[in-house]
């Protein structure tokens, strides 16, 4: 077996209240300080494993990715499995809608052609798959850690993950873990990266495991979500978060060199593209020509 498988909506008020140069703010003290504590435990167990990345997709105003590398990460290998987490999955929608959504999240990135990368789903056990939807203090509930510490996919003492992927769907997790777990309640979804060493020599560190998550704190829909409107377009959101999934990052933020403006056609990123830093709501659910122009790049 190969080694690495082993191991918005926005308001209008809010938008109002923006600067005239609209900002990406810093990343949340709290998901900083859970994510060093995990990588601690990694390294003291002896791990090569590091959680290097947390992209964070939000709602009006977007955050800064978590990053411990200044340069990008990588898969080593070409054709990746995905599973989904059936038993959480948002119930503002039919389950079956929702599984639908997130397989043409990958689909539209499969779709693009002259690339090495593929993505193919692979059954949901039923068992307790995730890793990272976090410890809670039963009595003041604080989130105590990042970690499940009842999963089974995971030895802290090893500092061993057995992924029952390459990406691991988490599902929907409360708004909770977002605001207290990682310091912001406008996260609509996030993309945790482990990664370490190169051992294929392509000057990329390897990517070896990823987990996703959305808030259920938000209002979800598989049709209808317009530009500012009250709902978001699960499949719009996925397939933000794949693009994260396979290695890609925020690209097209806010031209800074004019006075932040929505327009009519809800054009506020230059260039436009489904890896934009923040959304504002509609759908976008197909990679625009930057997205296709990185992916092709990297693969």
């Amino acid at each position: 077996m190969n080694l690495f498988r082993t191991l918005g909506f926005c308001l209008l008020a809010a938008l109002i209240s923006m600067p005239a140069v609209a900002q990406i703010d810093p990343v949340p003290d709290q998901a900083v300080l859970m994510i060093e504590q995990l990588n601690a435990k990694l390294e003291e167990s002896g791990s090569p494993l590091r959680l290097v990345k947390a992209s964070f997709f939000t709602q009006g105003r977007g955050i800064d990715d978590f990053r411990r590398l200044r340069t990008g990460t990588k898969w080593p290998y070409n054709n990746l499995t995905y599973v989904i987490d059936g038993s959480d999955v948002t119930v503002d929608v039919p389950a079956g809608e929702v599984v639908s959504a997130i397989q043409n999240g990958y689909e539209s990135w499969n779709a693009i052609a002259n690339t090495s990368i593929n993505v193919s789903q692979i059954p949901d056990g039923g068992a307790n798959i995730d890793v990272l939807d976090g410890t809670f203090h039963p009595v003041s509930g604080a989130c105590l850690s990042l970690y499940d510490l009842s999963s089974p996919n995971l030895n802290l003492a090893t500092g061993q993950i057995f992924p029952a992927a390459d990406i691991v769907v988490g599902g929907w997790l409360p708004a909770a873990y977002f605001s207290k777990c990682l310091g912001s309640s406008s996260i609509l979804g996030v993309t945790f990266t482990f990664a370490a060493g190169d051992v294929n020599g392509d000057n990329y560190v390897d990517n070896l495991y990823v987990e996703q998550y959305y808030n259920e704190g938000f209002q979800w829909v598989t049709s209808g979500s317009v530009f500012l409107g009250p709902t978001n377009d699960i499949e719009s959101v996925v397939v933000h978060e794949n693009g994260h999934a396979l290695g890609l990052d925020h690209f097209g933020g806010p031209n800074v060199n004019q006075p932040f403006k929505l327009h009519p056609n809800g054009r506020v990123f230059s260039p436009e593209a489904v890896m934009n830093p923040y959304s504002l709501g509609g759908e976008k659910r197909d990679p625009l020509p930057t997205d296709v122009a990185a992916l092709r790049t990297l693969y």
